[in-house]
């Protein structure tokens, strides 16, 4: 007796409080995260200037050297050390690379100075110079990381 009156309790409240808690949709946070991702600013900016989308996707998997997650820890990083450069520079930076068939390695320090060259209105300096190398290792490090895991 007393187990089916707890039986019938735990039911119970189930049906009342899964009224009240809030439903968590998914789906939307799944697509949240997705418009957020650093390739899909660079599908949406060379789709915005009139290329396919299935075209769009498999340039940008060629041009990118590395998979989306190291990508886009490397520009995080890029944001955070070199605070002359904004998201929109490498996502322009990353989808005219796309564009022109190039491939892109963001742990390259000629590709570093690239983009800080031609985005940024920053003068070159020695600090900078420095910035530009230690964004460069870190982003090496970065890569060493996740193959070693």
């Amino acid at each position: 007796m007393n187990n089916k009156f707890l039986i019938i309790t735990v039911f119970i409240s189930n049906i009342a409080f899964a009224a009240v808690v809030p439903k968590i949709n998914v789906q939307e946070t799944v697509n949240l995260k997705n418009t957020n991702k650093l390739t899909t600013k660079i599908s949406k900016h060379l789709f915005n200037r009139g290329l396919e989308k299935n075209i769009v996707r498999e340039k940008i998997n060629i041009s990118l050297i590395h998979n989306e997650d190291i990508t886009e820890l490397m520009a995080q990083n890029i944001l955070k050390n070199l605070p002359s450069l904004q998201e929109k520079d490498i996502v322009d930076f990353l989808a005219q690379a796309t564009l022109k068939g190039k491939r892109v390695d963001l742990s390259d320090y000629a590709t570093l100075i690239a983009l800080v060259q031609k985005q940024s209105i920053a003068t070159f300096n020695d600090t900078m110079l420095l910035h530009v190398e230690k964004v460069s290792d870190e982003n090496r490090k970065l890569l060493a990381m996740k193959v070693s895991l």
